[in-house]
This record gives structure tokens, C-alpha cells and sequence, in this order.
């Protein structure tokens, strides 16, 4: 694993346990769960130097964040 992806490994298992942190006690919306879950496969597949599962996350991610900020959905 080089230098670079463990950076970003950090970053995504940090951003992971916001949005369950978030999801756990600030109002169980599945919106934070879904974000969580995207951070966390994001991380596995750079972790794993899988591509397929660090994709698949960021589909999860980006549709979470944009169900939310531009369509303003009740996701969250």
C-alpha cells in the first residue's frame, strides 16, 4: 500500500465512524447509515487495493450527498 492510499484510507474510515456515529444518536435516518456504508467500502477497497468495492462506495456516497444537498430529499 503506498503512502498516498494510506492517507486516504484514514480519511475514509474517519468520515466512516462520523456518519455512524451520527446515525447512532442523532436520529437513526438512513441517510447517515448509507453515507457510513459508502465511507466503509471506500476504505475496504483501498485497504484491499480492490477497485470494485471502492467504487461501488463512492456510487453510494455521491448519490447520498446529492440526495441531499441538491435535490434536498428527507434522507437525512
Amino acid at each position: 500500500m503506498r503512502r498516498d492510499s494510506k492517507v486516504f484510507l484514514a480519511v475514509a474510515v474517519i468520515l466512516s465512524i462520523i456518519n455512524f456515529i451520527d446515525f447512532i444518536f442523532y436520529g437513526q435516518k438512513i441517510g447517515y447509515l448509507a453515507l457510513a456504508i459508502g465511507f466503509s467500502l471506500m476504505a475496504f477497497g483501498t485497504y484491499r487495493d480492490n477497485n470494485n468495492a471502492s467504487l461501488f462506495g463512492a456510487v453510494i456516497v455521491i448519490c447520498g450527498f446529492t440526495a441531499k444537498w441538491f435535490f434536498d430529499y428527507d434522507l437525512f
